[in-house]
């Protein structure tokens, strides 16, 4: 029984956010590519044409995010799960419906709107909420689940289309996630700690708070007008830009890859190397975030980034350095999920992290509206990609310094009271 006792309810709240994080994100928001193909050719229309829908998503989850973020503090996170859901499920099922390229533009709005919620801000805001202790291992553990969702989800998605249809698989798929998201919205979230009588994981009620502990009080922490006036703010901003700058350069890896020799098999078992060192960097960024602090494990991220730009970039006909650059590169890229939460909780506290962070997740849309297509172009026009990679160097080390410079402004806040 004494075992019992020691449960924390807010493990309960890790797998729940976790399995909506897995179901909206790599299954309802990731599975898009799956169907640009079949859906195309049945429509008579491009891929280029139907995936302009993709861009619309992105920039209304730019106006979407800091809109959001409010709405976080204003609803209980049953609502805002099941408005999520709501937002995303009934969309993507309308599109099993659709005959005109117009039914994808009108539906990626409030397909995008959805997604914000459940995929980018339910989760880290309700981990904040519930632990104290571990939160890196507890962010890296929620974006493992989620990858190996994704690697369950995508080969299934793919089985039903193949087997049903696109038409269906988007009717039936979106329709069970609905019904499971809003069950375990029902039964499972609860919006804090004193909802269940009980302290945040970790909080220790015998000990005074460090200095450390007091940026994690829920009532202590920079208001969003201050923070968003602070050079920490934009330092923080640029980091989440040149990151996902970073990131984003996946899309292009199999591209890369056929320019420089290597055959379509060849690269996929190298961006399987990638998915692999995702998986494993979601963990061992949050452990080390833990062990050794949100700084060094975020510098460390851009070292290693770093590398694998570097590898990439005298990779050549060197299929063994073009493998260990793809498998940074997952390792790398899987910090996006891990150390932007924890950093605006460390730079800004708690008194207005769901506004705050919503803000700073700006930078991840902002960056894929811009570079995606930029990458491409370059490609285009010079026939290689060697100046795309010298400058995610210039990024990411731009990134880096950014980092530094922002951690040293937001330590002359005032985190007692910010009007």
């Amino acid at each position: 029984m004494s075992k019992l006792k020691k449960f924390h309810y807010a493990w309960i709240i890790l797998v729940a956010v976790s399995l909506i994080r897995g179901i909206a994100g790599p299954a309802l928001n990731g599975s898009s590519g799956l169907f640009l193909s079949p859906v195309s050719q049945e429509l008579g229309i491009g891929i280029g044409q139907l995936s302009i829908y993709l861009s619309i998503s992105s920039i209304t989850m730019l106006f979407w995010l800091p809109i959001a973020g409010n709405i976080l503090n204003k609803y209980s996170a049953k609502t805002i799960a099941i408005i999520g859901i709501l937002l995303q499920g009934i969309p993507f099922v309308s599109l099993g419906f659709m005959n005109s390229v117009w039914g994808w533009y009108i539906m990626s709005v409030p397909l995008a709107m959805g997604a914000v919620l459940l995929v980018n801000l339910l989760g880290p805001v309700l981990i904040n909420r519930w632990f104290v202790a571990n939160r890196g291992l507890v962010m890296g553990l929620m974006m493992t689940i989620t990858s190996l969702l994704g690697a369950v989800f995508q080969p299934l998605l793919s089985g039903l289309i193949a087997n049903n249809g696109w038409r269906f698989t988007y009717v039936s798929f979106g329709a069970v996630s609905i019904v499971c998201i809003i069950i375990l919205a029902v039964i499972f979230l609860k919006d804090k700690p004193g909802d269940k009588n009980t302290h945040p994981y970790g909080y220790d009620t015998n000990t005074k708070n460090t200095d450390k502990e007091t940026k994690n009080n829920k009532n202590l922490g920079v208001s969003s007008k201050v923070a968003t006036k602070s050079l920490a703010f934009f330092m923080l901003l640029v980091f989440m830009i040149s990151i996902t700058g970073f990131a984003v350069f996946s899309q292009h890896i199999t591209t890369y890859g056929l320019s420089v020799g290597y055959s379509i098999v060849s690269i996929g078992t190298a961006l399987s190397l990638s998915m692999i060192g995702s998986a494993i960097g979601s963990i061992l960024i949050g452990v080390f975030s833990d062990k050794l602090g949100i700084m060094t494990t975020s510098i460390s991220v851009v070292a290693v980034g770093l590398l694998a730009i570097i590898l990439f970039l005298f990779a050549g006909d060197k299929y063994a350095v073009f493998m260990s650059a793809t498998f940074l590169h997952g390792l790398s890229m899987s910090s996006i999920g891990v150390v932007s939460p924890i950093l605006t909780s460390t730079f800004f506290g708690s008194k207005e992290y769901e506004k705050i962070f919503s803000l700073v997740s700006m930078g991840s849309p902002l960056a894929s509206i811009l570079l995606v297509p930029i990458y491409g172009f370059i490609y285009d026009k010079f026939g290689s990609y060697n100046i795309v990679l010298v400058f995610l160097i210039v990024l990411l080390a731009i990134g880096g310094i950014c980092l530094i410079i922002g951690n040293k402004n937001s330590k002359k806040l005032d985190l007692a009271d910010k009007k």
